[in-house]
């Protein structure tokens, strides 16, 4: 019974760790903000190193880029 508890804890942390990378690794990318005619007014990239940084204006109109394509 104990050696059971004691694997179930294991894979249960080895399990959260995994899903924190993927996460984790799933942040990296841009997000694009459009204007009501659909028009880009500004990006806001993140996770990608010197690429990071952001212009123009965010809007609730957004999209988001996974990955670090950054077309700034």
């Amino acid at each position: 019974m104990r050696r059971t508890r004691i694997v179930a804890v294991t894979l249960s942390v080895a399990l959260l760790a995994a899903l924190s990378f993927a996460a984790t690794a799933s942040w990296q990318g841009t997000w694009n903000y459009y204007n009501d005619e659909g028009a880009l007014v500004g990006q806001w990239t993140a996770g990608c190193g010197e690429l990071d940084g952001s212009w123009g204006t965010r809007t609730a109109n957004k999209s988001f880029t996974q990955g670090c394509a950054v077309d700034m």
